[in-house]
C-alpha cells in the first residue's frame, strides 16, 4: 500500500520521525494517544513536521508497527494534556535533559472523508494485494512509479489504469504449485430441496428432491486499487480471482403424486475464506456458495437422478472486464447425465429443471464505508427433462445415454417422446455501483454451452410443439446474488395421482 501528497497533509510520527509513542492500542482503530519527541532539537530530528503549515489536526499520520489496527490514521484533534509522565520504561531516555519534554496528544480515527482537502490538497493511495503466499507488501509514503509526475501531487488516471492493468500481469503469472497448496473448501452433504406427502385413499402420495453434493474448490484472490483517500474517491479497480474445482452433483427426484412445485432459490452451503484486510481503507470479504433451484411439474410416477456435474482447471476471473486480460478458463461437463424411470399409464406430460450453483461472493468495501459492493462468480450447471408420453402401464424402455442405445422389451406400448438438456453458464457480476468503476449492469461471461443429452422417440410419435427444446427449458440464473439463507419457495401444490406406480417405464 503506497500513499502519497504535499508534505503539509502526511506526516509521519513513528521513530524514524524522531517520536516515541506512549500508550497505543494495537487493535483500535480511533483512540487517544500520547507522544513525546525524542530529542530537544524537535525540528532537526523531524518532529516539528508534525506541527507544519496548518498544524496536526486533518494531517495523515504514519503509525509505527504495534499501534493501531491500520498503517495510518487522521488526527482528528491535537493537544497538550495535563498528563505530563513519562513510563518506566521511557523516561531513562530523557535524563540529564536541561529542560523536561512536552508530552503532546493526538486523538486518531479514520475518518478521511472529515478532511478538507482544499486545506493541504489531495492525498492519493493505491493498493495491491494477494491471497498468495508471498505477495505481501507494506506501506510506503512515496508513489508507484507509474504515478511520478514533476511538481505535482495530482492524481494521474493513465496512471492508475497502468497500476491495475500491471497487477493483472502479475496475478495472471502465479506460481500454479504455490496457488495448488492453498486451502481447499470441501463439501460432502445431501441437501434436501423439498418433501411433502398428501393421504391418498388410505395410502400416502409424495414428491421428495434433494442433491447429493461433493464439491472441492481452490481459491487465490488479488486486488488491485488506487485513487485518492482525501477526499475519499477511488479511481480505478481490479479484482483478479483463480479458481480450480470440481462439482459432483447428483439430484434426486421422485414422486408418485400430481404436483407443481418450484424452490424458489436456496443457499444449501456457505463458508466465509480468507480473505484481505487494510483496516479503513479496504477490505475483501470471500465466502463461498452452493445454491440450488429445482421446479418440477409432475403428473406421473417418477424416480430420476440427474447429474449436475464439471470441474474448472485454472479458471480467472479479471473484474471489471479488462481489455488486456480475458477471463475464462477450461471447463468440462459430468459423463453420466441421466437415470430416470416412469409409469405413464395414462397420457401425461412432466416437466422437470434444476440448477446446482457455486458461487464464490466477494464483499468488498472501501474507504470507511464510502462504497460497499459484492462481486460475484457463478458456476450455474442446469438440467431439464421433458416427457410427454402415453403408454400401457406394462411398458418398459431403456436408453444407455453414453452410447444412444435403446432397448424395449416384448410388449412394450408406449408413444411420446422424452427430452434432456444440460448447461453450463459461468459468469460474474456486481449487486452495485462501486465509485462508478462498475454497477450492476457490468457483466463478465466466462463460458457458456448448452448440450441435448438426448432425444427418444417411442413409436416414431413426438408430439412436436409439445416437446421440450434448449431454448424453452434451460435458463441460467444470471441474477445478482440473493442475501440470507431461507427457502424462498415459490410454491408446493398436491393432489393425488391418477395412475399406478406399477410397472415403471425405464430410461437409464
Amino acid at each position: 500500500m503506497s500513499q502519497w501528497g504535499s508534505p503539509n497533509a502526511i506526516t509521519d510520527i513513528t521513530a524514524a520521525a524522531g517520536w516515541t509513542i506512549i500508550g497505543c492500542s494495537p487493535d483500535a482503530l480511533a483512540q487517544d494517544i500520547r507522544l513525546v519527541c525524542n530529542d530537544e532539537d524537535t525540528g532537526a530530528v523531524g518532529c516539528d513536521h508534525l506541527f507544519q503549515n496548518t498544524g496536526a489536526v486533518d494531517k495523515l499520520v504514519r503509525l509505527p508497527e504495534n499501534c493501531g489496527k491500520s498503517a495510518f490514521a487522521r488526527v482528528s484533534r491535537s493537544w497538550v494534556p495535563d498528563d505530563q509522565s513519562l513510563p518506566e520504561d521511557v523516561a531513562p531516555r530523557f535524563v540529564g535533559r536541561a529542560v523536561k519534554p512536552r508530552v503532546q496528544a493526538l486523538a486518531l480515527d479514520t475518518n478521511f472523508a472529515a478532511v478538507n482537502p482544499t486545506a493541504n490538497g489531495p492525498v492519493s493511495i493505491a493498493i495491491q494485494g494477494a491471497t498468495v503466499p508471498g505477495s505481501e507488501g507494506n506501506l510506503t509514503i512515496t508513489p508507484p512509479t507509474v504515478f511520478v509526475r514533476r511538481r505535482s501531487f495530482t492524481p494521474d488516471r493513465r496512471g492508475f489504469l497502468s497500476f491495475v492493468e500491471s497487477a493483472f500481469d502479475k496475478f495472471n503469472k502465479f506460481d500454479k504449485s504455490v496457488t495448488k497448496k492453498l486451502k481447499a473448501v470441501n463439501v460432502g452433504k445431501t441437501f434436501p430441496i423439498f418433501n411433502k406427502s398428501v393421504k391418498c385413499s388410505g395410502t400416502d402420495a409424495s414428491i421428495k428432491a434433494d442433491v447429493n453434493t461433493n464439491a472441492k474448490a481452490t481459491i487465490t484472490l488479488g486486488v488491485a486499487t488506487a485513487g485518492t483517500i482525501v477526499p475519499p474517491k477511488l479511481s480505478d479497480f481490479g479484482l483478479f480471482a483463480g479458481l480450480d474445482a470440481t462439482l459432483d452433483a447428483k439430484l434426486g427426484v421422485k414422486g408418485n403424486v400430481a404436483a407443481k412445485a418450484d424452490s424458489g432459490e436456496i443457499t444449501f452451503f456457505e463458508v466465509g475464506i480468507p480473505g484481505l484486510d487494510f483496516p479503513g481503507v479496504l477490505t475483501l470479504g470471500p465466502s463461498f456458495k452452493i445454491l440450488g433451484k429445482t421446479t418440477a411439474t409432475l403428473d406421473v410416477d417418477v424416480d430420476m437422478v440427474v447429474d449436475l456435474s464439471y470441474s474448472v482447471d485454472d479458471a480467472k476471473l479479471f473484474f471489471p472486464p479488462s481489455a488486456n486480460h480475458k477471463s475464462g478458463g477450461p471447463f468440462s461437463t459430468g459423463k453420466v447425465p441421466l437415470k430416470l424411470s416412469v409409469s405413464p399409464s395414462i397420457a401425461s406430460k412432466a416437466v422437470v429443471a434444476a440448477h446446482v450453483i457455486p458461487r464464490l461472493d466477494v464483499g468488498v468495501s472501501a474507504l470507511g464505508g464510502a462504497a460497499d459492493a459484492t462481486i460475484f462468480l457463478n458456476l450455474d450447471t442446469s438440467a431439464s427433462i421433458t416427457m410427454t408420453l402415453n403408454a400401457a402401464a406394462s411398458a418398459t424402455v431403456g436408453v444407455e445415454t453414453t452410447d444412444k442405445s435403446v432397448s424395449k422389451s416384448a410388449n412394450a406400448s408406449v408413444d411420446g417422446c422424452i427430452s434432456a438438456n444440460t448447461a453450463l453458464n459461468v459468469n460474474a457480476g456486481a449487486d452495485a455501483s462501486f465509485f462508478g468503476i462498475f454497477d450492476k449492469g457490468t457483466t463478465v461471461p466466462l463460458f457458456g454451452k448448452d448440450f441435448q443429452l438426448f432425444k427418444l422417440e417411442f413409436q416414431q410419435k413426438c408430439f412436436g410443439a409439445q416437446a421440450a427444446t434448449k431454448r424453452d427449458t434451460i435458463q441460467s440464473m444470471r441474477q445478482s446474488p440473493r442475501r440470507g439463507t431461507e427457502l424462498d419457495r415459490k410454491g408446493l401444490s398436491l393432489s393425488c395421482p391418477k395412475a399406478s406406480s406399477a410397472n415403471l417405464v425405464s430410461v437409464s
